[in-house]
């Protein structure tokens, strides 16, 4: 089995500090009215929201002004985090990775995210999660494909497992855990489990209709949800 868990709103909340130094980093290097107004974060990859970003600002998304606002970004980032915490973990989602991480069918445990490497890597550092812990990943920049797409995503994480464990993985064997409708559709659009966690933007109807295999108010009621995970009714 795979457990492929979102981050932003999932796992973790930073209070949108993401966002700001993802606009920042916009201000820094092209103009100080640089606007995200309008800009839709949740479910969607880096790249893609950044290329948004420029577009509205009217700057070409040419490959070498994307690549300026992820260093950007990360800098921004990585200077905030060294004094303060940019990052806490939404209730229940300790115990739930750390549940499933020592679990005796030994699953394996990754991401699959709209992040890129090195900023989601300081979030989830940030909320007191071990990165190492995920081990089989699919980041933000990680889509083969000219227009990238969260549904992209899965295959790429079912690919790093075939490479990591020598064997092909059956798709109903990975669950995405996410809190957007996003989530969801990536996982359906690819034979895979969808559990879906009403913590973000989504109501819990909206995501009932989203067609998840599963819905949840919270990550808190750990030992219900490892059973369902397993195979037990919740």
């Amino acid at each position: 089995m795979l457990i492929l868990f979102d981050i932003d709103m999932t796992l973790l909340e930073t209070n949108h500090i993401g966002i700001d130094c993802l606009r920042d980093a916009g201000r820094s290097l092209f103009s100080p009215d640089f606007t995200i107004e309008g800009i839709t974060f949740g479910g969607a990859l880096d790249p893609v929201i950044i290329a948004e970003m420029l577009v509205l600002n009217s700057i070409e998304p040419t490959a070498s002004n994307i690549q300026a606002m992820r260093t950007g970004y990360h800098q921004n980032l990585e200077r905030m985090s060294e004094s303060q915490s940019v990052a806490r973990a939404l209730p229940g989602a300790h115990d739930l990775v750390f549940a499933a991480a020592s679990h005796g069918t030994n699953p394996a445990l990754g991401l699959l995210t709209g992040n890129y490497q090195e900023t989601g890597t300081i979030k989830i550092k940030a909320a007191g999660f071990d990165p190492n812990l995920f081990t089989i990943n699919a980041w933000g920049d990680d889509s083969p494909h000219e227009l990238p797409h969260r549904s992209h995503l899965p295959a790429v994480a079912m690919g790093n497992y075939r490479d990591v464990k020598s064997i092909e993985i059956d798709p109903q064997s990975v669950l995405i855990i996410g809190d957007t409708v996003h989530d969801v559709s990536c996982a359906k659009d690819n034979g895979c489990r969808a559990l879906a966690v009403a913590t973000g933007h989504a109501s819990f109807g909206e995501l009932e209709a989203s067609g998840a295999d599963l819905v949840i108010e919270d990550l808190t009621e750990t030992d219900e949800i490892m059973g369902w995970i397993m195979g037990s009714p919740i």
